[in-house]
């Protein structure tokens, strides 16, 4: 099994507290290539996946999409509200869940590692095999990165 390089996992906000303010510090992005993505330029019919897989954040609407005719593909598109400097990725599990859909806890779909579709400067990144799996869709977006719950198709 593929276990992600350290290099890959997208760093977790910093929560300082000093003076008894909260400050967010931003994360950095990690550095993925379309390597990591399954599918350069999958062509289909892609709808939003809800239940909080799908987010609006500091006026943009960000989705998970996954591809429904086949069902198998999964990215994440800013619909509205994009600015340049937005970052958007697609992250997905490594972890299969094969008797399950919906949405799973950060731990379960992290538990055996996950990888990392972009980032992109974009509206659009590529896509990624989600057929079992879960994915998630997140930015960065004025330095702050906010990421879609994990879904599994």
């Amino acid at each position: 099994m593929k276990k992600p390089r350290m290099g890959r996992v997208v760093a977790a906000l910093a929560v300082l507290t000093s003076s008894g303010a909260i400050v967010f510090v931003p994360s950095s992005v990690a550095s993925a290539t379309e390597d990591d993505c399954d599918g350069i330029g999958v062509i289909g019919v892609f709808r939003a996946v809800e239940s909080g897989a799908s987010f609006d954040f500091r006026g943009r609407r960000v989705e998970l999409q996954n591809e429904s005719a086949l069902d198998r593909y999964s990215r994440a598109e800013i619909k509205s509200g994009r600015k340049s400097g937005d970052r958007l990725w697609v992250d997905r599990s490594y972890r299969s869940f094969p008797d399950f859909k919906g949405i799973v806890s950060d731990q379960q779909a992290k538990r055996d590692g996950w990888k990392m579709c972009g980032p992109y400067t974009g509206s659009r990144t590529q896509s990624v095999f989600n057929s079992n799996y879960a994915a998630r869709a997140c930015g960065e977006f004025d330095g702050i990165t906010k990421c879609g719950k994990w879904y599994v198709d």
